[in-house]
């Protein structure tokens, strides 16, 4: 019996870091969409009622970020994720780690972020985001 509940454990583990790669997936998805001014993948990863705090302080609706980002000149180069930590508890997880963010014709700068992810309809989709700028 002892043998069958490790199993268990060791497939509950095993699908918990499964869906923790799922949510670096989404974490991934929204940046390169950001990147590339990808409406549909904007669309696909943040959650309806996105909270998305920037690391200046101006806090946006998904509708809002969306606009943004894809509205005119590119704005983002790219993101860089380091230190990534992923927690699921059942539809929610969060991300924390520092990104480093390219502008468009300007430096990188470093943030820590914390991202809060829910899971709707079997996807998983940004619903918070605050980033605070740090020194490297």
């Amino acid at each position: 019996m002892r043998w069958f509940v490790g199993l268990l454990i060791g497939i509950g583990m095993a699908l918990g870091a499964d869906e923790a790669e799922r949510v670096h997936e989404a974490a991934s998805g929204w940046t390169v969409g950001a990147v590339r001014q990808d409406r549909a993948a904007l669309e696909r990863f943040l959650a309806e009622d996105l909270q998305y705090a920037h690391a200046g302080g101006q806090r946006q609706t998904k509708a809002e970020y969306i606009a943004a980002v894809t509205k005119g000149a590119a704005r983002y180069e790219s993101f860089v994720f380091s230190d990534v930590t992923v927690r699921v508890s059942g539809k929610a997880a969060w991300l924390t780690g520092f990104v480093d963010v390219k502008l468009v014709g300007q430096e990188s700068f470093r943030v820590r972020t914390m991202q809060v992810y829910v899971k709707n309809e079997g996807q998983w989709q940004m619903a918070a985001h605050q980033s605070t700028r740090i020194n490297r």
